[in-house]
């Protein structure tokens, strides 16, 4: 039986995954592939734009060969193929490489995807030209699990190679308020069939985290879903990519090279190996 009055520890980890659930995966695919919604991706328009600002930095023709993690249904690997990149594509929901390897076949473009955790995936030493971790994936992981994604990027990417990823700060959260609420759920992004949805917004000041809790109560059974985000600034990234091994490292306000400010919600870092 789950206690909702049970505070969790920092980064537990919840008996449910959202992009394992059969219904909520569907939805989550629908959110990716919906411009106006960035609750899964950001709109096309940024997304093209991130991929001009990739190829300018890094063109194919000196940097063939990418590594995208947690890819989702092929958004970025699209684009970057088209422009001369050989990408690998890994994510861990079924129903996003399902649909990445369709449009792939549709669209007679090379690019390989696996349906896998990347986070213990492993990827083949010295590989990859450019690594990408976009939409403020890092910030689900524990420390000791960011520093796992750090070294596995590391070792997989060449030499010169660069790993490229952003995150969340805290002006992103800024509105934040701890919260509890409840209300049914049917025919909705979260179930299909009648079901009581409680959901708690938690602030971790000491580990500068967010949790977003969800319990799907049903009559038979209870569905747990904990969404964690931890924010960052610059300086403690570059000093756990520097830890890492990475030589360089340079940090911008998102993924198409705006400056850096202060009221910047992303930020974006470029990591030379």
């Amino acid at each position: 039986m789950f206690n909702y009055l049970k505070e969790p520890i920092l980064y537990q980890q919840s008996k449910d995954a959202i992009w394992l659930d059969p219904h909520i995966s569907k939805q989550l695919l629908a959110a990716h592939l919906d411009g106006n919604n960035e609750g899964a991706s950001r709109n096309p328009q940024f997304i093209q734009q991130s991929v001009d600002w990739i190829c300018q930095l890094f063109p194919a023709a000196k940097y063939p060969k990418i590594i995208d993690l947690g890819c989702g249904p092929g958004l970025y690997a699209e684009p970057l193929t088209r422009l001369g990149y050989q990408i690998t594509g890994i994510d861990f929901s079924a129903e996003s490489i399902q649909y990445a390897r369709q449009q792939a076949l549709n669209k007679q473009l090379a690019i390989t995807y696996i349906k896998e955790d990347y986070l213990n995936q492993e990827l083949p030493d010295g590989s990859y030209d450019i690594a990408l971790l976009i939409y403020c994936d890092l910030g689900v992981f524990s420390s000791k699990d960011r520093q796992r994604v750090f070294q596995k990027v590391f070792a997989s990417l060449r030499a010169n190679g660069v790993f490229i990823f952003d995150v969340f700060t805290a002006q992103h959260y800024r509105d934040h308020q701890d919260s509890k609420t409840w209300q049914i759920e049917q025919n909705s992004f979260w179930s299909q069939t009648k079901c009581l949805r409680l959901q708690q917004n938690k602030h971790f000041p000491e580990a500068s985290t967010f949790l977003e809790r969800h319990y799907l109560i049903y009559p038979d059974y209870v569905k747990e879903f904990f969404i964690w985000d931890t924010i960052f600034e610059p300086q403690q990234l570059i000093a756990e990519l520097h830890s890492c091994g990475f030589s360089e490292v340079a940090y911008y306000g998102d993924v198409t090279g705006t400056k850096y400010q202060e009221i910047s919600e992303t930020i974006c870092l470029v990591a030379k190996k």
